[in-house]
Parts: structure tokens; C-alpha cells; sequence
């Protein structure tokens, strides 16, 4: 095997490693990181309303042209396509706040298994849980 292919393989495990590497981690932001943030009554968990604040923060923040709205390359990977897909209720290729709000309640929802209506670390480890966090990660990578 020639240097340059075992060079390519040894590229390919590195790259597949920082994906195994990380599920506690949605694209730069930690459960942790998150509920420091954005727990405004300091119970060290997330209800829907302290969620939904964070959430309007961060729709604000991706709408750089001010439209009001978000399309696939200002969310860039923070959603996946079919998560985009169902949000955009009016299928206009674009979110409005309210259909982002609406998404962010469905993923806080699908996190919160015990329905409590709050979301510790476990809860935002979890699947769902890293699929919300990854909506207020990076906007790096593909757009899909």
C-alpha cells in the first residue's frame, strides 16, 4: 500500500473518530454551556419558555438579511433536511419565526420524555436533546 493511500485512510479514521467522539457535544455547545446560559430562574434545568427565549435569540441571530425569515443557508447544519422539511409548514423553502419556534417546542417536547416541562443535562444528552442543542451550535459544515 502506497504512503500516500495509508495517508488517506489514516485522514478518513481521524474524521470518522471526531464523530464517534461526539454525542455529548452538539456542534460546539454543551448541555452544560446551554442551561448556564439561558437558566434564568438558576433551578439548573430548561423549561419551554427559557428555551423559546434562547430560541428567538437565535433566529435573530442567523437572519442576517433581516427578511424574517431563514432558509437552508442561513441555518446552514444546524438542521438536518427533514427536520427543515417538516418545519416549513407552508413549504415556501423558508422558516418563519413561528415555524422555527414551533420545531424548537417539538424537539424540546421529544427531550423531554418524563414530561416535566424542564430539561436537565441527561434530558439534553439524549437524542432529541443534542438535536435541539444543535440548533443553537455552529452553522458550519454542509448545507444539506
Amino acid at each position: 500500500m502506497s504512503t500516500r493511500s495509508r495517508l488517506g485512510m489514516v485522514i478518513l479514521a481521524l474524521i470518522a473518530s471526531a464523530f464517534i467522539a461526539a454525542p455529548m457535544q452538539a456542534a460546539g455547545i454543551t448541555a452544560e454551556g446551554f442551561i448556564r446560559e439561558w437558566d434564568a430562574d438558576h433551578d439548573g434545568t430548561l423549561s419551554l419558555d427559557e428555551v423559546k427565549k434562547a430560541a428567538s435569540a437565535r433566529f435573530e441571530s442567523l437572519d442576517r438579511d433581516h427578511r424574517g425569515t431563514l432558509d437552508r443557508k442561513e441555518l446552514g447544519a444546524t438542521m438536518s433536511p427533514k427536520e427543515f422539511h417538516e418545519a416549513d409548514t407552508d413549504k415556501d423553502g423558508t422558516l418563519d419565526k413561528a415555524e422555527y419556534l414551533a420545531a424548537v417546542e417539538k424537539l424540546f417536547m421529544a427531550a423531554d420524555k418524563n414530561r416535566d416541562g424542564k430539561l436537565d443535562k441527561a434530558k439534553l444528552r439524549s437524542a432529541a436533546g443534542r438535536s435541539l442543542l444543535r440548533l443553537f451550535g455552529s452553522r458550519q459544515g454542509p448545507v444539506f
